[in-house]
C-alpha cells in the first residue's frame, strides 16, 4: 500500500514538471512577444491609449473565457481536449504577428492569443491542482510557475538577442517564435500521449477549510480591484520606447520582469503551504511602489519598476491561485477558476484604460494604484474573515 501510494505521489508530482515543461515553451513564445509588441505597437502608429485598450481588451477577454472554458470542462471533463486546443490558438497566433501590416491586424492575433490562453488555463489548472498530493497545491503552482518563468525570462531575451543584430527587425523576431510553439506543443502531445491516456487516481485531499460562495465572490472582487489598480509592464515597456530607450535594451527590462515573477512565485508558492493565504497580501502592498518608481526617470528605476512588476504578478500566479485550489472543493474548481480568472481579466482591462488615458500624469497614476490597492485590502480582509471562509 505504502509502495502504491509512492507510486502515485511520483506520478503527480511528474505529471506537473512535464505540464510545467509544456508551458515553459509557451512562455518562451508569448512573453517573448510581449516583450516587443509595445514598440512595435509604437512602430505602427499606435498611442499609449490604443496600446492599453488593446491589452487590457485582450486580458479581459482572454480571462472572461475561462468563466466557460471552466465549466465546460468541470460538465464534459474533458479537460485534456480544452488544454490542447487553447494551446493551438494560444500558441499560433504569436508566430503569425510576422504577417501584420498594421496594428488592427496585430490586435487581432493578441486578442486570438490571449483567448487561446484563457481557453486552456482552467482545465490546465484542474490537471494540477488534482496532481498535487497531500494536498500541497501551492508547491504544485510553484514547480509550474518557476518551469513557466523559465521560459519567461528565455523568450525576452532572444528577442533582445535579435534586435541587438537586426535593430527594428519585429516581423523576424516574432517568426523565431514559431519553434518553441511548436516544440511546447510536441511536449504537450508526449504528455497526454502517457499520462491522459491512462486514468491515473491524481486527487488532492478535500480541503480544510472550504470557501462560502459569499467570501468566494469577495475574494474574486478584491483581487480584480487589485488588478485594476496595476501599472502592468506593457506601459513600463512603452514609456521605455517613446523615451528613446535603445530597442534591444526593453525585451531586457521585460525580462527582468519575468525573472522576478519566476522567483517570486516559486518562493511564495511554497510558502503558500505553511503560511497560508494571508500572503495574498503582500502582492496588494507591493503594486502600490510600481508607478512611484517610474518617478525618478532613470533607465535604473525602469528596472526597479519592472521588478517590482514581476513580484506582484508572481505571487498573484501562485498564491491567489492556490487559494481558490486550495479551498474549493475538487468537483467545482474548474468553475471556480474560471470566475476568479474573469472577475481578474476586467480588473486588467480596467486597469489598461484608466493607465493608458493618464499614462502622461504619473501623479494622478499613483493616487490611482493607491486607492484600488488599499480599497482591494478592504475587501479582501473582509473576505477572509467572515464565517465560512
Amino acid at each position: 500500500m505504502a509502495r502504491n501510494k509512492r507510486q502515485i505521489i511520483s506520478k503527480g508530482t511528474l505529471l506537473i514538471v512535464i505540464i510545467g515543461i509544456v508551458s515553459l515553451f509557451g512562455d518562451f513564445t508569448y512573453e517573448g512577444a510581449r516583450s516587443i509588441i509595445p514598440q512595435y505597437f509604437a512602430a505602427l502608429g499606435g498611442s499609449a491609449l490604443l496600446l492599453g485598450l488593446v491589452l487590457g481588451g485582450s486580458e479581459f477577454a482572454g480571462y472572461a473565457v475561462r468563466i466557460f472554458s471552466g465549466r465546460i470542462a468541470d460538465r464534459t471533463k474533458h479537460y485534456w481536449s480544452m488544454v490542447f486546443f487553447g494551446y493551438a490558438v494560444n500558441l499560433f497566433a504569436v508566430p503569425l504577428l510576422a504577417f501584420t501590416g498594421n496594428y488592427l491586424e496585430a490586435a487581432v492575433l493578441i486578442f486570438m492569443e490571449r483567448i487561446g490562453r484563457g481557453i486552456r488555463v482552467p482545465p490546465r489548472d484542474y490537471i494540477l491542482s488534482n496532481a498535487a498530493t497531500g494536498g500541497k497545491v501551492g508547491k504544485a503552482f510553484a514547480i509550474e510557475e518557476g518551469l513557466d518563468q523559465t521560459g519567461a525570462i528565455v523568450g525576452p531575451l532572444i528577442m533582445a538577442i535579435v534586435l541587438f543584430y537586426k535593430s527594428g527587425a519585429y516581423r523576424f523576431a516574432f517568426s523565431v517564435l514559431a519553434l518553441p510553439a511548436i516544440t511546447a506543443f510536441i511536449v504537450l502531445i508526449a504528455a497526454y500521449a502517457y499520462y491522459g491516456s491512462r486514468k491515473l487516481d491524481l486527487k488532492v485531499n478535500a480541503p480544510a477549510r472550504v470557501m462560502s460562495s459569499r467570501n468566494f465572490m469577495l475574494y474574486s472582487i478584491a483581487i480584480a480591484i487589485s488588478a485594476a489598480g496595476l501599472y502592468q509592464a506593457a506601459f513600463v515597456l512603452y514609456g521605455a520606447g517613446v523615451n528613446g530607450v535603445t530597442s534591444y535594451i526593453i525585451p531586457i527590462i521585460f525580462l527582468v520582469a519575468m525573472a522576478s515573477e519566476g522567483a517570486f512565485g516559486f518562493v511564495f508558492g511554497m510558502l503558500y503551504d505553511r503560511i497560508g493565504r494571508n500572503l495574498v497580501y503582500s502582492g496588494i502592498l507591493l503594486a502600490v511602489f510600481i508607478p512611484i518608481f517610474l518617478l525618478g526617470g532613470s533607465l535604473a528605476f525602469l528596472f526597479i519598476a519592472a521588478l517590482l512588476f514581476g513580484a506582484v504578478t508572481g505571487i498573484q500566479d501562485t498564491v491567489m491561485r492556490s487559494v481558490v485550489g486550495s479551498m474549493i472543493p475538487s468537483e467545482k474548481r474548474g468553475s471556480a477558476f474560471g470566475i476568479f480568472n474573469m472577475f481578474y481579466g476586467f480588473g486588467l482591462l480596467v486597469s489598461g484604460v484608466v493607465v493608458g488615458y493618464l499614462f502622461y500624469s504619473a501623479y494622478y497614476i499613483i493616487a490611482y494604484v493607491f486607492i484600488m490597492q488599499m480599497l482591494s485590502m478592504i475587501i479582501l480582509n473582509r473576505s477572509f474573515r467572515n464565517k465560512g471562509s
